[in-house]
């Protein structure tokens, strides 16, 4: 989204409620007072903490996504009058592996229960997390949410079993394993297979026999 030029895109007026967080506990994403979803990129996470915080006026230009009624900002404005905008990440490699905050803190196995308050989107639009009713944000893969999609329902209860880390943000659990109570935790699914695609074997050359 660096490449679109923010004043031209359509504007939302808001207050922030909160911030979304994503399994490595950075920023990815804002919830309004008027339960406006915004998407944003873990790389802009350390300037957002810096000008925004919850209660504060906000303005955010981005494009609504097809899928859902998540907008992904391309640039926001704080009411300090700092413009906030994504310009791309910086070229950086992380490691695969268990989620570690930038504190390097490393995430605790846990299992957490609660209600879920509404769910989370991904900037394609597709279901990847849900806020439940005590604060605490879950997160999971896309393929995930489509596979269980019968315990993503609004006001259901929701156990889960996974990594977490908790900062000043709140608490997020990269779950592993999801049911509706803690005695129906079934692994989360994997990602499906991607098959890869075997070398063709070309016609086979007889080699000559020198005498």
């Amino acid at each position: 989204m660096c490449h679109l030029d923010p004043d031209y895109l359509p504007k939302t007026v808001g207050t922030l409620d909160r911030f979304v967080l994503n399994p490595k506990a950075d920023i990815d994403g804002l919830l309004l007072s008027d339960g406006t979803e915004i998407h944003t990129p873990p790389h802009l996470s350390a300037q957002l903490l810096k000008e925004l915080a919850p209660g504060a006026k906000l303005t955010v230009y981005g494009v609504k996504t097809r899928n859902s009624d998540l907008i992904v900002a391309v640039a926001i404005d704080a009411a300090n009058g700092k413009r906030i905008v994504d310009d791309g990440p910086s070229p950086k490699h992380e490691k695969p592996g268990k989620p570690t905050h930038k504190s390097g803190e490393h995430a605790k196995s846990m299992t957490h229960s609660g209600l879920i308050q509404r769910l989370l989107h991904g900037p394609k639009g597709n279901t990847h997390g849900a806020l439940l009713d005590d604060g605490t944000v879950i997160r999971f893969p896309p393929h995930s949410a489509e596979r269980l999609a019968d315990l993503l329902v609004i006001d259901a209860p929701l156990s889960v079993r996974g990594y977490a880390l908790t900062t000043r943000q709140g608490t997020v659990v990269d779950a592993k394993a999801m049911g509706k109570d803690t005695a129906t935790l079934i692994d989360t699914p994997r990602p499906p297979e991607q098959h890869e695609k075997k070398p063709r074997k070309g016609p086979h050359k007889a080699h000559a026999t020198h005498h």
